[in-house]
């Protein structure tokens, strides 16, 4: 099977609160001048590549979110290759397609999503 396209997408760290988390993106945002955005409802960003989870997320320290155009084929390859998903965890589109889903196991503390936007 022909290897999907993979690209890095963000880091998310967990936090214990939404305080924490506005405190940890501000942080990379005045270390390396990224545009800081705590307005949204949803989890406070240090550009595109810092997400800090408010009240913690997956993943024991956060989670490692990686890009893919073809959702259906990654999952495929991955699972060929023996890399258990959890697809409890999908999150889906109203036409049935995932565009969330992780990984069933942690690497060195961080859980791993699958994002297709």
């Amino acid at each position: 099977m022909k290897k999907p396209e993979f690209t890095m997408q963000h880091i998310g760290i967990n936090c214990k609160d939404r305080d924490e988390a506005v405190q940890t993106v501000t942080l990379f945002s005045q270390i390396f001048d990224l545009e800081l955005n705590t307005a949204k409802k949803g989890s406070p960003f240090a550009g595109t590549c810092v997400e800090a989870m408010a009240g913690n997320g997956p993943g024991t320290h956060g989670h490692i979110a990686f890009y893919t155009p073809d959702m259906d084929a990654a999952i495929a390859y991955l699972e060929e290759k023996g890399v258990a998903v959890n697809h409890a965890s999908a999150k889906r589109r109203e036409d049935g397609s995932i565009y969330v889903i992780y990984l069933q196991d942690e690497i060195a503390g961080f859980a791993i999503q699958l994002i297709n936007k």
